[in-house]
């Protein structure tokens, strides 16, 4: 195993812990679940979240387009 092989497994176990230590100390709301229909959802999205949707949007739009520059063929 060489030393990259271990940075990427140890990274990978870090961010793994951040995420369930995050999951397990976040106070979640008891008691029962109310039911969203799309419509609902949709206007909590684009009203309380619009910006944030934006920039999610542009974010993974450019990341597509990297995608796409790095796995294009060059022709020599």
């Amino acid at each position: 195993m060489n030393k990259r092989n271990i940075a990427i497994g140890v990274t990978v176990l870090l961010f793994l812990g951040v995420v369930l230590g995050a999951m397990l100390m976040t106070p979640w709301p008891a008691g029962a679940m109310s039911w969203t229909d799309s419509y609902e959802f949709g206007l909590t999205v684009f009203n309380d979240y619009g910006i944030a949707t934006l920039i999610v949007g542009v974010i993974l739009f450019v990341s597509l387009l990297g995608g796409v520059y790095i796995a294009q063929e060059e022709n020599e």
